[in-house]
């Protein structure tokens, strides 16, 4: 696969091992059925076991964000000029407009670049190139146009000899996919936490604690 078409086996390896912990996760909730398969017997599983499972499927996700990014993201920098289309990752891209704008402590250089696919408007996206006269310093504002299977960033760079401007352009599949994984870990051990078998362990190791104390 990699040697006809020249992709790097990180992103079909990511995701195989992310559906594996998510289905490995699933099916352990099933064995808990036992051969009746009597599905409200999920709802009586302690709180421990849906914790465990939301975190494992929380990190099969964050696996496969990562290895889309690692084997899929696509870059791209040139020379633009006002009206000029290119195309990246199946996305097209047109530079409408650059403009100098002033505001509340900075001067700005900003663009309107247009995000299409297929012929359809996705989104105009207006990255920015700041200065702060006070500081002395120059920042770069990056355009963000973001979804749950990709994100698009646009980089407005310095004016070229030929009227043109140098663009950044990235997308980075799945990228969103890691915040989701990381959030469904974070919830599954904010799940575990609320088991009733922890609490009861608690309290009793508490109370052996207090009666262990000798009497002065």
């Amino acid at each position: 696969w990699t040697l006809q078409t020249g992709q790097s086996l990180h992103g079909p390896i990511g995701m195989f091992l992310g559906a594996w912990l998510i289905s490995g996760a699933m099916m352990e909730l099933i064995l808990r059925l036992g051969q009746s398969l009597d599905f409200s017997r999920l709802l009586r599983l302690p709180r421990a076991d849906w914790g465990k499972f939301t975190a494992h499927s929380g990190l099969g996700v964050t696996m496969a964000g990562i290895a889309g990014i690692m084997a899929w993201q696509a870059e791209d920098i040139r020379v633009v000029n006002v009206g000029d289309t290119w195309d990246l990752g199946g996305y097209e891209f047109t530079l409408e407009d650059v403009r100098q704008e002033r505001g509340p402590n900075y001067f700005t250089t900003m663009a309107d670049i247009r995000l299409a696919k297929n012929g359809t408007e996705l989104a105009l996206m207006n990255p920015e190139k700041r200065n702060y006269p006070v500081a002395q310093m120059p920042t770069t504002e990056a355009a963000i146009d973001y979804n749950m299977m990709r994100d698009v960033y646009v980089v407005i760079g310095d004016p070229q000899a030929d009227g043109g401007w140098a663009v950044r352009t990235y997308i980075k599949p799945m990228a969103n996919w890691i915040w989701l994984g990381s959030a469904l870990m974070a919830l599954g051990g904010l799940i575990s936490l609320t088991d009733r078998r922890f609490r009861v362990a608690a309290g009793a190791r508490k109370q052996n604690t207090i009666g262990g104390v000798p009497a002065e």
